[in-house]
């Protein structure tokens, strides 16, 4: 999902691009200019961290890698706002909400999660949610299914709703 900065680029094509030459709109932006200047230290950090693990030997633990990357991730992820019926607004990380609604349509049977999409940062949250959803299945009432879940889950944890949930069927499972 595109992310624009202020100026209107998109803020993941500036970090993917950060390790070829600036455009000029780059070099006069300093939106764009902290983007590329963060994707070059991220990639930096871990460069510097392959090369000292290489001469110290040590080999990485597989989970212990995945939780470290998850978590660096979620610092980094962009933050929603997800209205509270008592407290105002709260916001969250994008990996948070997209852990939450991962999780709760991993409960239902007759569905797979295939993509959730967010609405803009620091905006009162919309998602749609791309399923997949098995063979014989009554589409309205599955998709009726998952909203309720996933709305009532992000209350239970988050003591709060998204502004809409849109739910989008992709394909047919067996």
């Amino acid at each position: 999902m595109a992310v624009n900065l202020a100026c209107g680029a998109d803020m993941n094509e500036v970090w993917d691009n950060a390790a070829q030459p600036p455009t000029k709109h780059e070099v006069e932006c300093p939106a764009c200019r902290a983007v590329r200047t963060e994707a070059l230290r991220a990639s930096q950090m871990r460069d510097d961290t392959v090369s000292e693990d290489a001469r110290t030997r040590v080999v990485v633990d597989p989970p212990k890698l995945s939780s470290v990357w998850r978590s660096y991730t979620a610092d980094l992820s962009p933050r929603h706002c997800i209205v509270s019926d008592d407290t105002g607004e709260i916001e969250v990380r994008e990996t948070v909400l997209s852990a939450i609604v991962r999780r709760t349509v991993a409960d239902c049977e007759d569905c797979v999660l295939s993509h959730v999409h967010f609405s803009v940062p620091n905006t009162p949250l919309k998602l749609r949610i791309d399923l997949s959803v098995a063979h014989g299945v009554r589409i309205p009432e599955c998709a009726d299914r998952v909203r309720q879940r996933v709305s009532s889950e992000m209350y239970r944890q988050l003591h709060g709703h998204p502004v809409t949930i849109d739910i989008a069927v992709e394909d047919i499972h067996v």
